[in-house]
């Protein structure tokens, strides 16, 4: 008897090791991850009577804008820069240029190539008054991601 145990030992002894389990093969599942909203977006930035520099609250919207553009690459940019009527109109020309300048160069700082934007002045084209007085919701630049064709 103790004969047989001695050779059956060793049988018995692999016989109660584990083996590893061969590795299966890599899984190969294709996920569906949700494609970026590429919608057309609208950005408003606002500014002080006859300023043409950001202020630091617009700091916010300027990475919003970057963060959006970068989302998708198909997307082209306007900015469109405006101002109230209460200069004389070639004063609010320049205004609105300048606060479109002032809007692009926040946004190249942040990785938007100038090259892809289009910048229009409106100066007080479409300014608001509401009884005589100017309303200083046109005292702003407004950035429009545009989805591309």
């Amino acid at each position: 008897m103790k004969i047989s145990v001695y050779l059956f030992a060793p049988l018995l002894l692999t016989a109660c090791v584990s083996r590893p389990v061969p590795p299966a093969e890599p899984v190969t599942a294709e996920i569906d991850a949700p494609a970026p909203d590429c919608s057309a977006e609208s950005f408003s930035i606002y500014f002080e009577e006859g300023a043409t520099d950001l202020s630091e609250e617009s700091d916010a919207v300027m990475d919003a804008v970057a963060a959006s553009y970068a989302r998708c690459d198909l997307y082209k940019m306007e900015i469109e820069g405006h101002a109230d009527a209460s200069g004389d109109a070639a004063t609010n020309e320049l205004i609105s240029a300048k606060r479109a300048d002032a809007v692009l160069a926040a946004l190249e700082t942040r990785g938007i190539d100038a090259e892809r934007v289009h910048l229009v002045a409106y100066g007080e084209q479409g300014a608001i008054k509401t009884g005589g007085v100017e309303a200083p919701l046109n005292r702003k630049t407004e950035v429009r991601l545009i989805p591309g064709s």
